[in-house]
């Protein structure tokens, strides 16, 4: 992680006073003062006096300093800096949402060491009963093991990078391989849509699948085709093999995609409902169902319309309904 650091992500934390060049480590920023700065600074800021070795060191302290002139802008947000050491450390925290402090228990991941120790202290610090039959590590909740297993034991990457079709387990990962990998300089233009990229390979393959459409991976069953080799194997998976691998630990009842288990574990296991009505304020572990009761009471829309006297009514079995009791 370090190497990652500072070399590749380059998140150099130690600035020399004197240049505002930054260095990944300290022992680097001492040697650099030592050569470049520990000699005859005959450049003289008359505004506080202090001295340099080089006039166009002196010039760059007086812009930063003194007349507050900030040139080095960030792509994203319009914020100024003065030195472009501090450009890319805010660009890494704010907008690369590098957090390089990982829980090991849950995955999540800080961007400082104290916000990790304050979540193991709050979440983890606790007695773990549920273990893992393939390694005997032990988690605290039910629902980390599942993640550990999935990611650790089966291999389950769910993140693919849009840039180069490389699938990760974790979101976190996924960050970091593209911060690693595809966020540097991209020379490569594509001449259809403008799109920038690191590497031309990147460009050739993103120039086949979207815009020449070519699909090589094919679908044996069907004939579908698919850019990605991993998108094949996905669609295979779940339309043709209607491999469902994901079990719910508490029903046995199992799902062809991770989401569509978690959904099921957090709505009917959890009891966890996160969407609100605005009219009312009820709550619904499904979005369709909030949308269905919008339409229903709030809205009273009534789609099912009755072929026999064009009577309207909110559902299809309230229609049927009717049809058998009074047209049959």
């Amino acid at each position: 992680m370090k190497h990652i650091d500072t070399v590749h992500l380059e998140l150099k934390e130690h600035m020399c006073e004197d240049c505002g060049k930054s260095f990944g480590q300290k022992s680097n920023l001492h040697r650099h003062i030592s050569l470049v700065h520990k000699k005859n600074k005959d450049h003289r800021c008359e505004e506080c006096d202090k001295s340099y070795g080089q006039k166009s060191i002196l010039m760059r302290h007086i812009d930063s300093v003194h007349l507050k002139l900030k040139n080095y802008e960030c792509e994203e947000c319009g914020k100024f800096f003065g030195y472009k050491s501090d450009l890319i450390k805010h660009i890494s925290t704010v907008h690369l949402e590098l957090k390089e402090h990982k829980c090991r228990e849950c995955g999540q991941s800080f961007a400082h060491t104290s916000h990790l120790t304050r979540h193991i202290d709050a979440i983890h610090l606790k007695s773990k009963d549920h273990e893992c039959e393939e390694c005997g590590k032990f988690f605290s909740d039910k629902s980390y093991l599942t993640k550990h297993i999935d990611t650790v034991h089966l291999e389950l990457k769910e993140h693919m990078c849009e840039e180069c079709g490389k699938s990760f387990g974790d979101k976190s990962n996924l960050r970091r391989h593209i911060a690693v990998a595809h966020e540097k300089i991209k020379e490569h233009k594509c001449g259809e849509c403008g799109k920038f990229f690191s590497n031309k390979s990147y460009l050739m393959t993103h120039i086949d699948t979207v815009h020449l459409e070519l699909k090589e991976h094919k679908c044996e069953e069907c004939g579908r085709s698919f850019g990605h080799k991993n998108n094949l194997m996905r669609h295979i998976d779940s339309v043709h093999l209607k491999l469902k691998n994901h079990e719910c630990n508490e029903c046995g009842r199992s799902f062809i995609k991770k989401i569509e288990l978690h959904t099921h574990i957090a709505t009917i296991h959890e009891k966890i409902k996160d969407y609100q009505c605005g009219e009312c304020e009820k709550f619904f572990g499904y979005k369709s169902n909030l949308m269905k009761h919008i339409d229903l009471v709030h809205l009273k829309l009534k789609e099912h319309k009755c072929v026999e006297c064009q009577k309207s009514f909110s559902t299809k079995s309230i229609l049927n309904k009717h049809i058998s009791s009074v047209h049959e």
